[in-house]
């Protein structure tokens, strides 16, 4: 739990060093009030907006200001959806929440499922869903659409208008975190059939299934959760090729968006809600595995 702890500690320091540093070097990224009101707007207009903006402050306080601002609850205003940062941040939330909740758990039990079978194949063959994480997230998806959406309308090509609009991009999510969790789950089940007390279990002639619920996937249960809880922040970040392809109104979405119209406060308010995620799932994971596996970080299988 301590080393949980300090990796959540040095996480949060990491990204408030990154939002103050956005601030900075939004000049790299282009001008934001060039991309907004456009190279003939008004100069009175491009001045009140870079002042909004904070963008003719001195480089010390826009490092600052940021931090200052979060400090006291206030994301700032997006100047391009002309409306708190917060609320704009909140709603797409919700979206990636909505699939996080279906995709994570699918693909959860499905990558358990699947890893246990891989570990009983020959290693070799083991290793040929390895081909699938080789094909590009947004071929899948856009095959995915013409398969599902157009040619079979079973579910809607693009936007959100329910849950129904998040199934597809839920199981495309779900698959993709299954192959990969089966990958990793089945290299640890087999590094843990070569341990001395999973040797023993078999020369005592224990069964087959006790042999793989009791010394093997209950070792193995530490790996699971950990990987888990990361892909459970990965989601939470975004599923950025998914909400885009399907129109989704996510966070992902959202944050490339804003970067597209250099709206620096919605960016923040973006990456902050993005990394606290991202944070609390690694914190969550590191503490599981410490709990389920207490042994030293060097003496763990993973």
């Amino acid at each position: 739990m301590t080393a949980a702890l300090r990796s959540l500690l040095g996480g949060a320091i990491a990204l408030l060093i990154a939002l103050l540093v956005l601030g900075v070097a939004a000049d790299l990224l282009g001008d934001p009030v060039s991309r907004q009101i456009g190279p003939e707007g008004d100069s009175a207009a491009s001045a009140a907006l870079r002042a909004a903006l904070g963008l003719d402050a001195p480089w010390l306080e826009r490092l600052l200001r940021p931090l200052l601002d979060l400090f006291r609850g206030d994301l700032g205003t997006s100047s391009w959806l002309r409306r708190p940062a917060g609320e704009a941040v909140a709603e797409a939330l919700g979206v990636t929440l909505r699939l996080a909740l279906i995709a994570w758990p699918v693909g959860v039990a499905a990558g358990a499922a699947l890893g246990l079978a891989l570990a009983a194949l020959p290693a070799r063959l083991a290793r040929l869903p390895l081909l699938l994480l080789a094909v590009p997230g947004f071929v899948v998806a856009v095959v995915a659409v013409e398969v599902f959406a157009v040619g079979l309308g079973w579910v809607p090509a693009a936007g959100f208008s329910g849950i129904r609009s998040l199934l597809l991009p839920a199981a495309l999510l779900a698959g993709a975190l299954a192959v990969k969790l089966a990958l990793i789950l089945q290299d640890g089940l087999r590094a843990i059939a070569t341990e001395p007390f999973a040797i023993f279990a078999e020369a005592r002639g224990l069964s087959a299934t006790r042999r793989l619920l009791a010394y093997r996937l209950l070792p193995a249960s530490a790996l699971l959760a950990r990987f888990g809880a990361l892909q459970a922040g990965y989601l939470l970040g975004g599923a950025l090729v998914m909400e885009t392809v399907f129109a989704l109104p996510g966070l992902g979405r959202l944050a490339v968006l804003a970067l597209q119209h250099g709206d620096l406060p919605l960016l923040r308010a973006a990456m902050l809600a993005a990394g606290t995620g991202f944070l609390v799932a690694r914190f969550v994971a590191e503490a599981a595995q410490a709990a389920l596996d207490p042994r030293p970080t060097a003496a763990r299988i993973a």
